[in-house]
């Protein structure tokens, strides 16, 4: 009994203190959620052009095999390979001397050939007045005729055979179908050539041709402006490996079809090369001006997310009313048009000057305590420039 005691005067005064104290604590907890520190933007209002951006490869306007025509030997190559050709200049010269010799047996079957028709030319008249008499039968006087046919036939054969040996003799000097670059020789002096063998490539430079693509997505709104420009809209071209090389040109031709496995559509351009700084082969960045957006407003589309609705919202920071120094993030539904990875075009729900939450929204819910701190995000509009899609697909959500 005495210990009981002691330990109740012991104990219980402690276990009273603890208790007392936790119900402090339990009481201070519940102080709020901090509030939230964000990035935020302000919504903008400007003329904004519109492109889509792919990827591609300039090609040359004309590119053509020079290939002999003829059998023989090679007697000269008559330019410096990688250097710039004039049309008509000369290339290559094969012996021609088997193809003179032709010309001349040709020329000589002619000959005999018109002889021998102007020698049954006049047994044919001679026997129109013989028949009439008749000295001779029906029966030879249609073989003279006869002869005389098969004669002219003849002559046509041996001179149609000059023609044949005048081209052959021709092929024998080989000029420059056009004029442009020319490449490696495929053939050395003193080489036996034959008929239709590949000897060098020239490739014209200047126009450009340039190759590229923009996704089944894109697709629908290029062809509108296509169509409703005249068939053909501006592009601005930059080589990849050094920016500041650009050109501008012009959208010529839309493939006839979508590709089954990539979903893509192929395009080309041309554009004006005159200073050779782009080449056959260059890989590009080629933007597809489409349209002007007049006073499009536009937010970043870093600031832009959907819900498990498929419907896109955003975060709008405005005052708490209950505070001067306090604000809270709204969560807003707005009508979104064109989307690029950078920027978004608002049609309705927000305002020129609005300021949005930018990032920091995954920690966010409607009504949120944020402090806001500004960031530059007007600095990644300041290019006036609203691009579709990323450089390999050019995708664009409408």
């Amino acid at each position: 009994m005495r210990i009981s005691r002691f330990i109740r005067k012991i104990f219980f005064p402690w276990i009273t203190i603890v208790l007392v104290g936790c119900g402090k604590k339990a009481a201070e907890a519940p102080k709020g959620r901090p509030p939230v520190p964000v990035v935020v933007s302000k919504c903008i209002r400007q003329n904004l052009p519109v492109s889509i951006s792919s990827i591609g490869r300039c090609r040359a306007y004309n590119e053509v095999d020079v290939v002999a025509q003829v059998n023989g030997e090679v007697l000269s190559v008559d330019f410096a390979e990688g250097a710039s050709v004039k049309q008509g200049q000369s290339l290559f010269h094969i012996d021609d001397r088997k193809y003179a010799a032709s010309l001349q047996s040709a020329e000589a079957e002619l000959a005999r050939s018109r002889a021998q028709l102007s020698i049954d030319q006049i047994q044919l008249e001679r026997s129109q007045s013989l028949i009439n008499k008749d000295y001779i039968s029906k029966q030879e006087f249609e073989g003279y005729s006869t002869r005389v046919e098969q004669d002219k036939a003849n002559v046509a054969a041996a001179e149609a055979a000059i023609v044949r040996a005048k081209i052959d003799r021709e092929h024998c000097s080989i000029g420059a179908p056009i004029s442009g670059f020319i490449g490696k020789r495929l053939v050395d002096r003193g080489a036996v050539v034959k008929d239709m063998q590949q000897l060098v490539t020239i490739r014209q430079m200047s126009p450009m041709c340039v190759d590229f693509f923009i996704s089944e997505n894109d697709f629908p709104r290029l062809r509108e402006q296509f169509h409703g420009h005249g068939d053909q809209l501006n592009l601005r071209i930059a080589l990849i490996a050094n920016k500041n090389i650009k050109a501008k040109g012009v959208l010529k031709f839309l493939d006839n079809k979508i590709d089954y496995g990539s979903g893509v559509i192929n395009l080309r351009g041309e554009f004006e090369n005159g200073n050779y700084q782009f080449w056959p082969g260059n890989t590009v960045s080629v933007d597809v001006e489409l349209e002007l957006l007049e006073g499009a407003l536009m937010v970043a589309s870093e600031s832009i997310k959907i819900n498990n609705m498929g419907k896109f919202y955003l975060y709008q920071v405005k005052p708490d009313e209950s505070s001067q120094t306090k604000h809270k993030a709204v969560q807003i539904f707005p009508e979104i048009g064109f989307q690029s990875e950078s920027f978004s075009v608002v049609k309705s729900g927000l305002n020129e000057g609005d300021v949005i939450v930018l990032r920091g929204n995954m920690l966010l819910g409607p009504g949120s305590d944020v402090i806001p701190m500004p960031e530059g995000v007007q600095g990644g509009m300041e290019g006036g420039s609203l691009q579709s899609g990323n450089s390999q697909q050019g995708n664009s959500q409408q």
